[in-house]
């Protein structure tokens, strides 16, 4: 068994894997202001998101309020109706 010849292998894969790593680094750098900028856009899109929800929330809160006054006046204004035409006939 050669054990410099092995050394010598060893050393070599390991420089093999830096490499590697080292070009993996780079491609990562490359890409990482890329991913900051859509990680932005999202968390701006989804604000804006919540933002419309909330409005649709606020509008249906409305909505609500406003039909169950309908419910509460509507006797009285159909009573009101009835009586008007039963008054002019």
């Amino acid at each position: 068994m050669d054990v410099k010849a092995e050394i010598d292998d060893l050393k070599r894969r390991v420089g093999d894997l830096e490499g590697a790593v080292n070009v993996l680094t780079g491609q990562f750098g490359k890409i990482h202001p890329d991913i900051l900028a859509i990680k932005r856009e999202a968390a701006d899109g989804f604000d804006q998101m919540n933002k419309a929800t909330a409005s649709v929330l606020a509008r249906v809160d409305t909505l609500n309020t406003q039909v169950w006054s309908l419910r509460d006046d509507l006797p009285g204004m159909l009573s009101e109706v009835v009586g008007n035409i039963v008054d002019r006939s």
